[in-house]
Parts: C-alpha cells; sequence; structure tokens
C-alpha cells in the first residue's frame, strides 16, 4: 500500500476516533448500565456498535449529495462544523455532559450511547467535511475501523476502569479534545482561506 494512503488512512481514522471520543462515554455508558447483567450489557454494545455504523457509512455516502441539494459550499462547511466542534471541545473541557441520564433501559442502546453520545453534532460534520475531502473507500475504511476500536473499547470498559481507575479514564477523554479541538481549528482555517481564496482575496 502506498505511504500516502497509509498516510489519509491513519490521519483519518485519527480525526474521526478523536471526534467520536468512545473513552469519554465509558463512565456515562457504565452508569446506564451497572444494573445490568453482562448479557444484557453486550446487547446494548452491539446495538450501539451497529448503530453507530450505520449512521457514519449513511454520513459518508450521502454527505456530498445533502452539500449539493442543499446548495452548502465545502467552506461553509468547515467553518460553520469548526465552530461547533470548538463548542463540543470546550465544553467536554469543562466537564459538561453530552446528554442528560435516560430512564427506559431498552431505549439507551440507540439514545443517548448511539446519538448523542458517540455520533452527535461534530461527528456528522467530520464525517460530511471528510466525504467531500477524500476517497469514499479511505472513509468507508476508516469508519470501520474506528467502530471496531469502540467496540472493544465499549467491551473491555470495566476492565480499563478497573486498570486506570474513572479519573484516569475521564483523563483520557479530556485529553482527546484536545485533538478535537486541533481539528476545529484546521476546518476554521481550511473554511476561511478557501472562502478568501473563492473571492480572489489572496
Amino acid at each position: 500500500m502506498d505511504t500516502s494512503v497509509i498516510l489519509i488512512l491513519i490521519t483519518t481514522i485519527s480525526q474521526i476516533f478523536a471526534i467520536l471520543n468512545p473513552i469519554s462515554v465509558i463512565p456515562t455508558f457504565l452508569a446506564l448500565t451497572h444494573e445490568m447483567d453482562s448479557s444484557k450489557r453486550c446487547k446494548i454494545i452491539n446495538q450501539s456498535t451497529i448503530t453507530i455504523f450505520l449512521l457514519m457509512v449513511l454520513l459518508a455516502i450521502a454527505g456530498s449529495i445533502i452539500l449539493d441539494f442543499l446548495k452548502i459550499s465545502i467552506y461553509s462547511l468547515q467553518i460553520g462544523g469548526g465552530i461547533i466542534l470548538i463548542v463540543i471541545a470546550i465544553d467536554m473541557l469543562g466537564g459538561m455532559p453530552r446528554t442528560k441520564q435516560v430512564e427506559n433501559e431498552e431505549e439507551i442502546a440507540i439514545v443517548p450511547i448511539a446519538t448523542p453520545l458517540l455520533v452527535g453534532p461534530g461527528t456528522i460534520t467530520t464525517i460530511i467535511v471528510l466525504s467531500r475531502t477524500i476517497p469514499l473507500i479511505y472513509l468507508l475504511i476508516s469508519i470501520v475501523v474506528v467502530t471496531i476500536i469502540t467496540y472493544l473499547l465499549l467491551r473491555g470498559s470495566q476492565l480499563l476502569v478497573k486498570i486506570l481507575g474513572i479519573n484516569g479514564v475521564r483523563a483520557m477523554g479530556r485529553f482527546m479534545t484536545i485533538i478535537i479541538a486541533a481539528f476545529a481549528a484546521q476546518l476554521l482555517y481550511d473554511g476561511i482561506t478557501g472562502w478568501l481564496s473563492s473571492w480572489r482575496f489572496i
């Protein structure tokens, strides 16, 4: 495989993983499922994993179509998405909850775990932007890899907490927000320079 292709895949996987940020979801996931037996917890993990995979694939395939239909330029999406990601990063660094607690155990696999905890506004924006900036096959491969990693992290969430402690897991989740903020800044830079270039200001 060509080195440039490997670099694109590593970068894309890192970006999607950072904004999906499954590590930061582990404390909430454990809190929502702490009274469940292992079989029920596994069922929720399976349902959540399938849901986030389908949502991301749908966004990857339909992202360009949505932009074209709404007549939204990639530069506009990069600027809007960059702003959204910065707000999300600030909220996560401040320890603000990404969603409210739910009472119905049967629903938590889809809401809030799959969405909006994992596939939220930031993930949606990121996938759509990537669908316009890299080949679809690379994006789909990256989505498959990130989905597998997310599944493994959720399955091993209890072990991870035992090893690192709940504060260690939270610290890792907060660290990922730095990558989100950096990606947001890059989106803003690309969007603004793209806009200025299209207007021939630069």
